[in-house]
């Protein structure tokens, strides 16, 4: 059964571990595309695991810069050329839990204009209301919404159609 093989499940707590990066040319040089560097990927030292809530999440509280060694390979008159360039990692030294940063809330518009014009572009949010003898009408949002008017009782609202 794969009750009776399963081990218990430890908690990947949040410390620093080996991943796998690639190494890009942007690394070396943005302005140039018509080079490759071996090798491809490398190894470095990066923080990943679980915190104790959903509040926290793993962080690098000390990080190290590191130097490496790649090959850069030019094509020019379709043979390579080999030359030795030097890229950077960072690394991770240590981790720590640290409380998820949240994006600051939209300032509210006090104005009740300005929430009007706020909302000019968009679509026309509305909620049909119904009424006896099959009557119906669309409700506007409160913001969209005009004065009372002291006429028919009606007044805004159309008869059922029947397909």
């Amino acid at each position: 059964s794969p009750l009776g093989n399963a081990q218990p499940a430890q908690q990947a707590l949040c410390k620093v571990r080996t991943e796998v990066v690639e190494v890009t040319r942007a690394m070396l040089d943005r302005s140039n595309a018509n080079f490759m560097l071996w090798p491809p990927c490398v190894e470095v030292q990066r923080c990943s695991g679980c915190c104790n809530t959903k509040s926290l999440q793993c962080v690098p509280h000390v990080t190290h810069t590191r130097y490496l060694q790649v090959m850069k390979i030019e094509y020019i008159n379709k043979r390579p050329t080999y030359t030795k360039a030097v890229v950077s990692v960072v690394d991770h030294v240590e981790c720590r839990c640290q409380p998820v940063s949240r994006p600051p809330l939209p300032k509210k518009k006090s104005s009740r204009r300005q929430h009007g014009h706020q909302h000019r572009n968009q679509t026309l949010r509305t909620t049909r209301l119904r009424r006896k003898r099959g009557y119906y009408r669309w409700k506007r949002p409160k913001w969209r919404r005009r004065e009372k008017s002291s006429c028919s009782s009606t007044r805004g609202w159309t008869k059922r159609r029947r397909y």
